[in-house]
């Protein structure tokens, strides 16, 4: 091995270290704000598919959360994350996106650490979950370091509400007081304490489905704005269609269709499957448990 093959290697390391150095310094982390929108949505074109997309109406209702941020190097705005906590003792990884321009540099990492230390920092937080493609195992890898495991399925369809076959054996109907708790023992993933911060909120609503002797069959929050309906559960698909036209009554005049997103109801994907519906994907829920 001659000197200079030893000098052009350190060389070659030296830049490297150098290289991460830079990249460690010279970003910052900062809450999103109301202005940031018009670099946001910019931004987020080159990280997401058009379908995917955040609206202005979800931007200006989540820039205010201590959990919005944005990734920021020399003042160009190239990433956030959107982190929340969901019920009392769970929390959620919304979002990690990164610019088209500065994936593959790390960039995913910083914000995937920052987003557990987050998670870290809140006292009853004992686990974690997020949503992936089932397709993207770049992703998944990510996610698997850091030691989320694969701990369900979500399917998301378009449920178009012509052609619908109702069956008028069920009513739907804005959540009761009453009826949060008997709701959120039925389905864990609408925790009390989430279902009461999503009444809160003048973007969401809680719906329930009841049948005729008025017992819960299920239950959904509904984004009008969006529209869709996420977590959509139900106890059986013979209640499926009249809970989407309880739905429709509910939705904006101009929207013809609802986004009906589901976990583990593999009875509801097929249905949907065999009906034609357009599945906009599948995903993979993905759990970290911070406290065993």
């Amino acid at each position: 091995m001659t000197i200079a093959f030893l000098i052009q290697v350190q060389t070659v390391i030296l830049k490297r270290n150098q290289k991460l150095v830079k990249m460690v310094s010279d970003y910052s982390l900062r809450p999103l704000r109301e202005e940031d929108w018009d670099r946001f949505h910019e931004m987020e074109k080159t990280a997401f598919e058009e379908g995917d997309l955040m609206t202005k109406d979800n931007f200006d209702n989540s820039f205010s959360t201590d959990g919005f941020i944005a990734l920021e190097i020399n003042e160009l705005l190239v990433g956030y994350i959107r982190v929340s906590q969901y019920g009392s003792e769970e929390g959620h990884l919304g979002r990690i996106g990164v610019a088209g321009s500065h994936q593959g540099q790390g960039w995913g990492k910083v914000l995937m650490e920052h987003a557990i230390d987050w998670f870290k920092n809140k006292e009853n937080i004992k686990a974690v979950h997020l949503y992936t493609q089932d397709y993207n195992k770049t992703a998944q890898s990510l996610y698997m370091k850091y030691g989320f495991m694969v701990s369900g399925t979500t399917w998301s369809y378009f449920i178009p509400f012509e052609g619908l076959e109702p069956k008028g054996r069920y009513t739907c109907q804005i959540i009761d007081e009453n009826d949060i708790d008997v709701a959120a023992e039925m389905f864990p993933s609408l925790p009390s304490a989430q279902i009461r911060k999503f009444i809160e909120s003048e973007v969401n609503q809680v719906l329930t489905l009841k049948n005729e002797t008025k017992k819960i069959v299920g239950a959904a929050r509904f984004t009008p704005s969006y529209p869709g309906v996420f977590p959509f559960e139900i106890t059986d698909v013979d209640c499926f269609d009249d809970f989407i036209i309880g739905i429709q009554k509910l939705s904006l005049p101009e929207f013809d269709y609802v986004r009906s997103t589901f976990t583990d109801n593999e009875e509801l994907a097929k249905l949907c499957g065999e009906r034609g519906y357009h599945l906009h994907h599948r995903l993979y829920k993905m759990t970290l448990r911070l406290v065993d």
